[in-house]
C-alpha cells in the first residue's frame, strides 16, 4: 500500500531573478504534512520524484530541498533534519544537523542515514529549526570574530 496519496507544490514567487521558488505539501494516509508549504524546497521544479523519496519499508520520506534535506516519520508525522544551510548575511554553512542528545538510524534509502535531530511534531517543527538554527548563526559569528 502507497502511503504517499498526493504531492503539492506551493509556488513561493521569485526568490532571485529568473529563479521561481516552491514550497511543498505531502498528503498521505496517515495526515497532511504542511510544515514546507512556506519553505524553498524546489526552485524552478516541480519533479516530486527528485524533491521526496519514500523509503523501502514504507514508513518514512526524504525530502530533499534546496537548503535543507529532511527526513519525516509518515505514520507519527515527525520532521528531523539531516542536513540543512544556515545562511544570513555574512555566513553560508551547509552542515550535518546536531542538536540535542537523540540519535536515530534509517535504513531503507540508498544509503544509511544517522540523525542527530530529534523528529519533531508539525506544529513545533518550525520553532525548533528556528532555535536551532539562531544558535548555529551565534556559533558562527563567534568563532569568524574570534579569527
Amino acid at each position: 500500500m502507497n502511503t504517499v496519496e498526493n504531492i503539492e507544490f506551493v509556488p513561493l514567487g521569485e526568490i532571485r531573478m529568473g529563479c521561481e521558488g516552491y514550497g511543498l505539501i505531502i498528503y498521505t494516509v496517515h495526515g497532511v504534512i504542511d510544515v514546507f508549504k512556506d519553505e524553498i524546497i524546489s526552485v524552478n521544479s516541480q519533479d516530486s520524484e527528485r524533491v521526496v523519496m519514500l523509503s523501502k519499508c514504507g514508513e518514512f520520506l526524504m525530502v530533499n530541498g534546496e537548503f535543507g534535506q529532511y527526513i519525516v516519520n509518515i505514520r507519527e508525522q515527525r520532521i528531523s533534519v539531516y542536513r540543512i544551510t544556515i545562511r544570513s548575511n555574512s555566513i553560508w554553512s551547509e552542515e550535518i544537523a546536531v542538536f540535542g542528545k537523540e540519535k536515530t538510524h534509517i535504513n531503507g534509502f540508498s544509503r544509511h542515514y544517522y540523525l542527530q535531530f530529534p523528529f519533531i511534531i508539525q506544529q513545533d517543527f518550525q520553532k525548533t529549526l528556528s532555535r536551532y538554527k539562531s544558535l548555529r548563526e551565534r556559533q558562527l559569528l563567534e568563532m569568524e570574530s574570534a579569527l
